[in-house]
């Protein structure tokens, strides 16, 4: 049974994402620079058409900023996402 928008780990992941970035008042030019990533699978992960690979995740969680329990919780959503766009 396929997972609807509203329940897609994938989606999930992009929107935590998103609110992260504007939080950390960054562009996702900005972002994708800082993180070493390009500017389309940053736009990819946003929308939620990707699942982040947990290098990936890594690279964006260092480039945000995020504390230890911050951190935690951005991986658990990353690996859930990883794990849906797997199949």
């Amino acid at each position: 049974m396929e997972n609807g928008p509203e329940t897609d780990p994938r989606t999930a992941f992009g929107q935590a994402l998103r609110t992260l970035r504007q939080g950390a008042r960054l562009t996702q030019q900005e972002l994708a620079r800082k993180a070493g990533l390009g500017i389309r699978t940053l736009s990819d992960l946003e929308r939620g058409t990707a699942g982040p690979r947990p290098a990936t995740a890594a690279l964006l969680a260092g480039a945000l900023g995020l504390d230890r329990p911050g951190t935690e919780g951005f991986h658990a959503l990353a690996h859930a996402a990883w794990r849906t766009a797997r199949g």
